[in-house]
């Protein structure tokens, strides 16, 4: 073997060496693609299912006095009062939408935890997009879902409306 056929060797394994640090980077990089998504995904159904089971709860503590059927906004909770009532301090003891109001859930999965984080308060019917410090017969949860492999989070919105029939 020659001087020049030493160097064509010694140039094909550049390229080839450089050709699979190419391909591995990739896959690496694929990778990390797949497990952001993964996570972003079941943070998504997380936040999900605490809003689907927050909705089948009934619009506020009074909602269940059953004497008083025509109620107004004055007999709902007060703004300031949003959150667990007296005797709810485990999320087995919820019994109405506001008693989401500063909850805190740690969820886990196979691969990751969750922490979502939800908050309750009222809206104006002609404003949805801020909070009214006033009762109205809508309350807005917002769910905000993190965990440890995605840098931004997850939030979704649900508003609960109060109606009833005559």
């Amino acid at each position: 073997m020659n001087t020049g056929q030493m160097i064509l060797s010694i140039g094909s394994m550049t390229l080839l060496s450089i050709l699979v640090l190419n391909i591995l980077r990739l896959i690496g990089e694929q990778e990390d693609v797949y497990d952001e998504t993964r996570s972003r995904l079941e943070a998504f159904a997380l936040t999900s299912s605490l809003i689907e089971e927050a909705s089948q709860m009934p619009f506020d503590e009074v909602s269940w006095d059953s004497t008083n059927l025509t109620k107004t906004v004055s007999d709902f909770t007060f703004p300031s009062n949003l959150g667990m009532d007296a005797g709810e301090s485990v999320y087995a003891d919820f019994d109405d939408f506001d008693d989401f109001n500063n909850f805190i859930r740690v969820d886990s999965t196979l691969q990751s935890v969750y922490q979502l984080n939800c908050i309750v308060d009222y809206i104006a019917e002609n404003n949805p997009d801020s909070a009214s410090i006033v009762r109205t017969y809508y309350k807005r949860l917002t769910v905000t879902t993190m965990n440890q492999f995605t840098q931004d989070s997850v939030q979704l919105q649900y508003i609960h409306g109060y109606w009833y029939f005559n």
